[in-house]
């Protein structure tokens, strides 16, 4: 399945692109209109406790955002120790 958005291409299981993340257009199974209540109930509730993770660029955005404050800290206190030897 190709993502709508970015064009790149996705497993035919997957509900969000791996890559921008958006949604995608599932492919809808006709199911009987006689169904019980407690199945309609079960169906309703997990579709609704389903959130959508953080994408991979976001991943690594949040990775890479942290590694250069960490690098930024360490050269900050290589120059400017704030401790007295």
């Amino acid at each position: 399945m190709f993502c709508p958005y970015c064009g790149k291409q996705n497993k035919d299981t997957a509900v969000f692109c791996e890559f921008c993340g958006k949604a995608l257009a599932q492919k809808t199974i006709p199911q009987p209109s006689a169904q019980p209540a407690a199945q309609s109930n079960l169906n309703s509730k997990k579709a609704s406790t389903h959130k959508a993770g953080l994408s991979y660029n976001a991943k690594r955005g949040i990775v890479t955002g942290l590694l250069i404050f960490v690098l930024v800290l360490i050269v900050l206190l290589i120059n400017n120790p704030p401790w007295n030897w």
